[in-house]
């Protein structure tokens, strides 16, 4: 017997966890006209770290929720990629830097009882380090994976991913997180998440 990494219960060494993992993803400001923004980060491979992340999430059964701003006064739009990976995931429109200061969000978040958020979105000194460090002080636990963040300059990121790892949260990858959590090849869920980041060698 062994203690299960992800719950803490005693298991059989050869047999898969059954219970869900602890995370849930959020993904602030994800839409096309601010992403092109990014200078830290080029908008294609943000796309693609996003929608990979996405894609495993759904794998995983992990709940997903876009925290987005509208643009020019025209309705909040998510990157297509990853549009198509989280179809049907519930969609907020905010008017502020930081998402939990926004109710309707706020309430889905702590609706889902998930320990563990995994954010990610532009701009990292913005919303992203907002959104992370409300998160901390509500006692979640936060995973930023920066391949799926974008800055506004690398010494300004720098500076707000340095700030979420003081406050106690975690800087990591799309592959880092999702290997961590599946970290089984062999079998599923592991098998598919595998495949899906694949996709992240050709970005």
């Amino acid at each position: 017997m062994v203690q299960c990494e992800r719950c803490g219960r005693p298991q059989l060494r050869s047999a898969p966890c059954s219970t869900p993992p602890p995370f849930r993803s959020s993904s602030p400001t994800f839409s096309p006209p601010i992403v092109a923004r990014s200078k830290t980060n080029p908008p294609q491979s943000l796309s693609c770290a996003a929608s990979v992340l996405a894609r495993c999430a759904r794998l995983l059964g992990l709940p997903v929720h876009h925290s987005v701003v509208p643009e020019g006064g025209k309705a909040p739009e998510v990157l297509p990629d990853l549009a198509k990976e989280t179809e049907g995931a519930p969609q907020f429109a905010r008017m502020t830097a930081d998402p939990f200061l926004d109710p309707q969000t706020r309430e889905a978040i702590d609706a889902v009882k998930r320990p563990v958020l995994v954010i990610a979105g532009f701009a990292t000194e913005a919303v992203v380090l907002r959104a992370a460090l409300s998160a901390l002080e509500s006692d979640y636990r936060v995973q930023v994976p920066v391949d799926a963040c974008g800055g506004l300059s690398a010494r300004t990121e720098d500076a707000a991913l340095r700030q979420i790892e003081l406050a106690g949260g975690v800087t990591t990858s799309v592959v880092s997180l999702v290997t961590a959590i599946a970290p089984d090849f062999a079998r599923e869920p592991g098998r598919n998440t595998f495949a899906a980041l694949q996709a992240l060698r050709l970005a």
